[in-house]
């Protein structure tokens, strides 16, 4: 089984991911609780270059791990396409999955993260919860099976229940085989006749795309949390888009754009670690 949670900075996942693994445990339940973060405090410094093999370790640790235990997931999983990822790691260990979506008001998230020392960026809690893609509101296999007000008391014994009885229903209650789910939305026809329209639509999504990694990349202190990086990284990704030319490019009969964007994701990425390098070995020199 594997246990996704969803939520933003401060409301309690970590808590709760402990509480929930250890009343797991009392019901005779075998787990483990996996996330980036525990791979990523493994290092005895942070360096960009790490992080592409701290989310594949983490994979990697969840795919192995669902063979033997139950697995609870603790990170934001703020996004459909990550819950999408670990959901196909699910389907493919033949693993039945829930859902548990935590929630709190975002004053609340803000006051909590304060009183933790500000460890994530006020304006970046707010930006996260603008942007967040709420589970269930576009797929059906994203629907949550757990909704949970951090704000008030927790009932893990129904918790428990609904999670055992999730389990014994078997995997085929939310997804009748293995096949790793897509998007369908990914692909769109381009029309010739409205080529204005349509470089539009697939600017949207690449917006939409490098907003989220540099979201990322902030609240994982990739880039280094000061208004001033953040500023030029986000100065960076404007002129990273202006860059693209889309012109005509709805022309080609044979362009997918969902092929596309994942070679933009790729680009961005690719992008952005250049830039941080260059970051630190500038800092290197100070």
């Amino acid at each position: 089984m594997l246990i996704i949670l969803v939520g933003l900075p401060s409301v309690g996942k970590s808590t709760f991911s402990k509480k929930l693994s250890k009343e797991l445990y009392f019901n005779g339940i075998d787990n483990i609780v996996l996330g980036t973060d525990i791979i990523r405090e493994c290092f005895p410094v942070w360096d960009s270059k790490y992080e592409k093999y701290i989310v594949d370790t983490t994979y990697q640790l969840i795919d192995n791990a669902l063979k033997e235990f139950y697995v609870i997931v603790d990170d934001t999983n703020y996004y459909n396409s990550k819950r999408r990822d670990l959901i196909n790691i699910a389907n493919k260990n033949n693993k039945n999955y829930v859902i548990i979506y935590l929630t709190a008001p975002i004053n609340v998230l803000v006051e909590r993260n304060r009183d933790r020392g500000e460890k994530v960026p006020k304006d970046l809690i707010i930006d996260m919860s603008n942007k967040f893609d709420e589970p269930g509101k576009k797929y059906s296999w994203d629907k949550p099976d757990i909704v949970i007000n951090t704000e008030e008391d927790i009932d893990f014994s129904r918790i428990i229940n609904t999670i055992m009885e999730k389990d014994k229903k078997g995997k085929k209650s939310k997804k009748s085989d293995n096949r790793p789910i897509k998007e369908k939305s990914k692909d769109i026809t381009y029309k010739r006749e409205n080529p204005t329209s349509t470089n539009k639509i697939l600017l949207d999504r690449i917006d939409k795309i490098t907003r989220e990694i540099i979201g990322e990349y902030i609240k994982e202190g990739i880039i280094p949390k000061d208004k001033n990086n953040i500023k030029v990284f986000l100065e960076l990704r404007k002129k990273y888009l202006k860059s693209l030319n889309l012109k005509d490019i709805y022309m080609d009969k044979n362009f997918k754009e969902g092929e596309y964007l994942n070679k933009i994701e790729k680009e961005f990425i690719s992008f952005l670690n250049n830039k941080l390098k260059n970051l630190e070995d500038n800092y290197g020199k100070k």
